[in-house]
């Protein structure tokens, strides 16, 4: 199975974690790249996911999106992840830079989608 075209791809910054965006047309387009076209016994799929770079890289990982998923739930949940893979090894309270970033990174994907066309 051929991974599906994304419809969009971009990055978005706060101060120096980047994270790079990939939005596919579907659920289903979403599922089988995670599986990679391998399906599951449950029937359930994989909404949206996270992925760590390869150390050392510019960025801390990918996020891949469906655009007909719900974006305004899944889009913060995967930003956490990011950040707090970006943030794994900080030996320093981090919840005020985590939820700050979350907000951030929402906001910026979201208003990136928007622009897109998509409705959020």
């Amino acid at each position: 199975m051929r991974p599906a075209r994304a419809i969009a791809r971009f990055t978005v910054v706060h101060r120096r974690l980047r994270l790079r965006v990939r939005l596919l047309p579907t659920v289903r387009d979403v599922d089988a790249e995670y599986r990679e076209g391998r399906r599951r016994r449950d029937g359930r799929y994989v909404h949206a996911f996270f992925t760590p770079a390869l150390a050392p890289a510019a960025h801390v990982g990918t996020v891949v999106l469906p655009a007909d998923g719900r974006l305004a739930e899944l889009v913060p949940h995967e930003v956490v992840h990011a950040v707090m893979h970006q943030q794994e090894h900080a030996h320093f309270s981090i919840d005020e830079r985590l939820a700050t970033a979350v907000g951030l990174l929402t906001a910026r994907i979201l208003d990136r989608l928007q622009r897109l066309g998509m409705e959020v």
